[in-house]
């Protein structure tokens, strides 16, 4: 940089000795930055250190002079060359011959108003600007039309001011700025003036390139105070770039108490840390402002918004059993109403950012900021998908919930429909009764020696009436709601079943019970034929017990299986009949439970049934049985 970038560097090192604050984020809060000035940097360029290229097999290598052995520039290009916020930059002007040039030491130092006074003395400006006024005609005059264009090579000092609109100080400073064209000026002082022509119908501004820079907004969010319950307020940052500087103006879009934008925060530490990931250029302070503002943007998005729309999905499906779904339907209409038109307000500015990236993508210059966009735009893509994901799962929750509504009406038209059947059925004995008394010509029996007949009479079809209704509620009545005892009952009964087959997977163990039943008599045949006695008592005692403990374990099943697919007195007839024939009650739970493997048994098996089972089986051995005499043949015989 020239002389004033050196003489500014040596008055940062006395003022960098002050003593320094911190605001409420952790970010060192300069001494310099007061009257509305809320952040400025300027890029102090390091010394030069020549490079020198050579080309091999398509490769560049870097050969440094004065290079110190024990410290490998490499090693340091490795992070930055994978870092995602810091991408290789590339200058766009290649020496053609074999050397290039690298600094080390580069870094950006706070700055106040008295170096940006000195600094905007550099700025070359059209010699017309300072005599130009805007007079109250042109209010509805876009700036491009005001601004005549022309271009400049960039040169000068790099640096970069942010302030906060509506502050005297900042007011002043840019009505009276000699360096800025007025248009321009004001279009940073009125966030209300419109930039081109082009975005007259639209909710928002895209970068236009204008007398000599670019002019653009970037869209962010001061993030609320949670302790106070405060809402998050929407900014728009006004920012000019031209030749290697960057001015940018906060305007607030609400009433806050102190402004919380993180994603300007996180650029002032990047700036301060240094290091070798630090921007080179305005163009990649511009693009890390916008990917930093975007990101929190995102964050906030997915919190506020994305998140209020699980906390409904939650709400819906923990809603009590028995509850007024009515009631729970209206309150949960009102809040999904309301999420519906915040998420199409998210919309609305996804496509604005979407624009204003693509613009930027145009303007600005460098791999890095190129790379950085492109990112930002696809993260963009990203949460519009996710955006219309949210919209649709808020259709679906209204669509659940109206059919529950309309389910939950129809189930009280029931009742009271069954109910009113109920009683008028009753009514209807009781008319009978009346009606069959109303035909005797002598009236209410009792009537001539009992002066309160009708009384008792009357009191008798009350009574009666009472009965009926009692008793057709009680057998013709619906159903008595599910309890939660049941409900637990029956979870614990499915958990059994889940636990019985998952053993069963694990442990391979055979699930048709004749293949069992083979498996067991060959291992029989096996083990004799090896022969018992001295063999068979030199047999591993681990391995009897294993053999022992899975035919136990296939007991069990087997009987687990039948308690679920026969009833009690089923099992009972069962068991007495394993004392007399054990082979045949062994046959008939073998039937059993093959035919409910094959899914012919729907429920318990009961004793009648099973009755009716074991004579199918008499009658089918019966006409299987076949009794064959061979006679013993003779010595004569032919």
């Amino acid at each position: 940089m020239g002389e004033n970038g050196d003489k500014h560097s040596g008055s940062q090192e006395s003022n960098s000795k002050k003593p320094e604050s911190k605001n409420h984020s952790g970010v060192p809060k300069s001494d310099l930055w007061t009257d509305g000035l809320i952040c400025a940097f300027e890029f102090i360029r390091g010394a030069k250190k020549h490079v020198h290229l050579k080309q091999e097999d398509g490769h560049t290598r870097v050969t440094e002079f004065n290079h110190n052995p024990f410290v490998d520039s490499s090693a340091a290009d490795v992070p930055r060359s994978r870092s995602a916020s810091s991408l290789n930059f590339i200058d766009d002007h290649l020496l053609p011959t074999a050397q290039a040039e690298r600094y080390e030491g580069s870094r950006w130092v706070p700055i106040g108003w008295a170096r940006i006074s000195e600094l905007v003395q550099t700025v070359q400006v059209n010699a017309e600007w300072p005599s130009l006024e805007l007079i109250d005609d042109e209010e509805d005059v876009p700036v491009t039309d005001l601004a005549a264009p022309y271009w400049e090579r960039p040169g000068g000092p790099t640096w970069w001011c942010h302030m906060a609109a509506g502050h005297s100080s900042v007011e002043a400073w840019l009505r009276n700025a000699t360096w800025l064209h007025p248009a321009i000026s004001l279009a940073l002082r009125d966030e209300s003036k419109l930039i081109s022509e082009r975005m007259r119908h639209l909710l928002y501004e895209v970068p236009v390139r204008v007398a000599g820079g670019l002019l653009f907004e970037l869209l962010g969010q001061s993030v609320g105070d949670p302790v106070i319950s405060e809402d998050d307020v929407p900014v728009v940052f006004r920012s000019w770039q031209a030749k290697n500087f960057l001015v940018t103006v906060m305007h607030v879009k609400g009433n806050v108490s102190s402004t919380n934008v993180l994603g300007v925060t996180e650029v002032e530490e990047l700036l301060y840390a240094g290091g070798y990931n630090v921007p080179r250029t305005v163009h990649e302070v511009i693009a890390h402002l916008a990917c930093r503002l975007s990101r929190w943007d995102d964050r906030l998005f997915r919190k506020s918004i994305f998140g209020a729309a699980d906390e409904i999905e939650l709400k819906f499906m923990n809603r009590r059993n028995h509850e007024d779904v009515n009631l729970f339907s209206i309150i949960l209409n009102q809040e999904i109403r309301k999420l519906s038109r915040q998420v199409i307000r998210v919309k609305w500015s996804l496509h604005a950012r979407e624009e204003i990236i693509f613009e930027l993508v145009q303007h600005l210059r460098g791999n890095v900021a190129r790379q950085l966009l492109e990112g930002l735009r696809k993260n963009t893509r990203e949460m519009l998908e996710e955006q219309e994901a949210v919209r649709g799962r808020l259709f679906t929750i209204q669509d659940v919930m109206q059919s529950s509504v309309r389910a939950w009406l129809q189930d009280k038209s029931l009742r009271v429909s069954h109910n009113l059947a109920v009683f008028g059925g009753c009514g209807l004995v009781l008319t009978i009764i009346v009606g069959l008394f109303g035909i005797n010509v002598d009236g209410i029996p009792g009537a001539q020696n009992t002066p309160y007949a009708f009384g008792l009479f009357t009191l008798l079809m009350v009574i009666i009436g009472a009965v009926l209704i009692a008793v057709g509620l009680v057998y013709l009545g619906l159903k008595k709601p599910i309890t939660e005892e049941q409900v637990e009952v029956r979870k614990l009964e499915l958990q059994d079943v889940v636990k019985i087959f998952q053993h069963e997977a694990e442990t391979h163990a055979q699930a048709d019970p004749e293949l069992e039943a083979i498996r067991q008599r060959r291992m029989q045949e096996l083990m004799a034929q090896h022969g018992t006695g001295k063999q068979g008592s030199q047999q591993n005692p681990d391995q009897e017990r294993a053999q022992e403990d899975a035919k136990r374990e296939a007991d069990e099943r087997r009987q687990m299986m039948l308690s679920q697919i026969l009833s009690s007195q089923a099992r009972e007839r069962i068991a007495r009949i394993a004392l007399v024939k054990p082979e045949k009650a062994r046959g008939v739970e073998d039937v059993i439970l093959r035919a409910a493997q094959m899914g012919q048994i729907v429920e318990k098996v009961s004793e009648e049934r099973l009755i009716t089972l074991l004579e199918q089986i008499n009658s089918q051995t019966t006409k299987q049985t076949k009794v064959t005499i061979q006679r013993r043949r003779g010595v004569d015989d032919d």
